[in-house]
């Protein structure tokens, strides 16, 4: 099985961002070593990118999209022919509907 690229899209970047901010108001070191961690997890999309099950939310998983979850957050990403595509990465404890808008 040949390798894909993990592509992070430029909104998922940015949320990256947003989560290392956050976690860097009470300690920036915690914040690049979650931000690394989370990062880094998504590595093995690229041998077994179908490691992870369909999102449990109705609309994403129409849509073909995949969740996977890293510690308080959640991983939303699909599967191209050449590439995994990562789309966002959310806190567990968001209002499901938010999740939607990556569908709408």
């Amino acid at each position: 099985m040949e390798e894909k690229l993990v592509n992070w899209t430029y909104s998922a970047l940015e949320m990256l961002a947003e989560v290392h901010a956050y976690i860097a108001e009470s300690s920036a070191s915690r914040a690049d070593k979650y931000v690394n961690d989370l990062y880094n997890s998504t590595e093995k999309l690229k041998k077994y990118p179908e490691f992870y099950p369909p999102c449990r939310n109705p609309k994403l998983q129409a849509a073909g999209f995949r969740c996977c979850l890293f510690k308080k957050h959640i991983i939303i990403y699909e599967v191209g022919d050449d590439a995994v595509h990562v789309l966002a990465i959310m806190h567990i404890k968001r209002n499901p509907t938010d999740f939607e808008e990556l569908v709408s």
